[in-house]
């Protein structure tokens, strides 16, 4: 997995890119790292390339919400593909996050 961060100010564009997974999470740590440090912000996630999602990768989304809600930040999930968005869809995750 990759990711692009984009921004200024207080909005930014977090482009995820492959697969997020546990392999991606733990080896991508240092990256998802700064997108946590970005919580304070507005973070609009791009997911057009984003090919699949594991219980890792949702435990990240939760994480990201939590820090984001207690620091006054916000963030919108944007093109989710059919499969990201079942998994969003069966998990709940639709009814916490903003999707567009």
């Amino acid at each position: 997995m990759n990711l692009n961060i984009k921004g200024q100010d207080q909005d930014y564009v977090v482009s995820l890119i492959g697969e997020l997974d546990t392999v991606a999470t733990t080896e991508q740590a240092d990256t998802l790292s700064q997108v946590l440090k970005l919580a304070d912000k507005h973070l609009t996630i791009d997911c057009t390339d984003l090919e699949y999602i594991s219980s890792a990768g949702l435990r990240f989304f939760m994480q990201l919400k939590r820090e984001s809600e207690a620091k006054g930040g916000s963030i919108v999930l944007e093109n989710l593909n059919e499969d990201v968005n079942d998994i969003f869809r069966m998990s709940g995750f639709q009814n916490i996050f903003e999707i567009k």
